[in-house]
């Protein structure tokens, strides 16, 4: 599997042929949240997904995070891969990077996908993500681990997938509160309506952890973007309603015009 980066700290899969799609993780960082769609679109189009730095296969840096610097690495990964322009999947805090990305570089972004994301972070956000510091503040990793879990999945689909709630490994303590430290940093209310890139936002009324107001604000700003809401699947949109969510991305891409046979082909130097 290839690295991107000066010390090759950035992990990342690089899956399939056709015009590129890059998925882009929320908090918990790792492109494995992503595999109810990787095998779906996989056969179809060429499929990027990154580790971030402080996750999965990347690098554990200990440094100040950001939303700039999480920005700065997804360039680098499709600057190694050779990638041209791809539409965008943004879950979160993967779609705070996203917007950033169609501010900074929109000829490099053919469309976005955005889900359970924000453009300003408000006072319950803010809540939210304070507490889930202080946990780790006092050391607390499995509480740390337990707590996401309510604020992830809806009560009917947690009931059927009690496992979930069983210890999460290991949590870098640091590395955590200082990208919970940038997430709460990320308000791009100053650059939304610079956005003009073809955008559809997607999210669930029973989000708890990013509420449905803020990606409808999301949706309102940014210049002729589509807004679909899901009645249920709590935060982890992907993966609680998988197949909807395969749905909704399949009749985007269509909706784009992609071409057949991209020049973004998989290069051999980034297998």
């Amino acid at each position: 599997m290839p690295y991107a980066g000066s010390s090759n700290e950035l992990f990342y899969e690089d899956l399939g042929e056709g015009h590129p799609i890059f998925f882009i993780p929320g908090f918990g960082g790792v492109g494995s949240f992503w595999r109810g769609q990787i095998e779906f679109f996989k056969s179809r189009f060429r499929v990027i997904v990154i580790d971030q730095r402080g996750a999965g296969a990347s690098a554990r840096s200990q440094q100040e995070y950001s939303l700039d610097q999480m920005t700065d690495d997804v360039q680098i990964v499709m600057d190694a891969a050779k990638i041209d322009a791809a539409v965008l999947v943004g879950h979160s805090t993967g779609g705070a990077i996203a917007q950033t990305l169609a501010v900074r570089t929109p000829e490099r972004i053919s469309g976005m996908l955005l889900s359970s994301t924000w453009c300003t972070p408000g006072n319950y956000f803010r809540r939210v993500f304070e507490f889930r510091r202080s946990l780790l503040e006092l050391g607390a990793t499995d509480l740390f681990h337990k707590a996401g879990i309510f604020f992830r999945y809806p009560p009917h689909y947690a009931e059927t997938h009690d496992a979930a709630f069983e210890n999460g490994g290991d949590v870098d303590v640091d590395i955590n509160i200082s990208r919970i430290n940038a997430v709460l940093h990320a308000d791009l209310n100053p650059v939304i309506d610079r956005i003009k890139v073809p955008t559809l936002v997607v999210a669930a009324r029973d989000d708890t952890l990013v509420p449905q107001y803020m990606s409808e604000e999301v949706a309102q700003r940014i210049a002729h973007s589509k807004y679909i809401v899901l009645d249920q699947g709590g935060h982890f949109l992907p993966e609680t309603r998988s197949s909807d969510y395969n749905g909704l991305l399949a009749e985007f891409l269509s909706s784009l015009g992609l071409p057949r046979h991209s020049a973004n082909k998989k290069h051999q130097s980034a297998i």
